[in-house]
């Protein structure tokens, strides 16, 4: 979780196909955590950052 918070930090206004690649993979691999809080906050603040 610290590393993908990390990685939202760290890509804060890039916009690339990577980037976006990368926060759609973070968004998948988060829902095996639907029951973390902290897991639901980085899949939403990667949704955001992927508009």
């Amino acid at each position: 979780m610290a590393t993908w918070c990390d990685f939202l930090d760290c890509a804060d206004g890039i916009r690339s196909v990577e980037i976006q690649a990368a926060l759609q993979d973070m968004r998948v691999r988060l829902r095996r955590y639907s029951g973390v809080p902290e897991a639901q906050d980085l899949r939403e603040q990667a949704a955001r950052a992927a508009d």
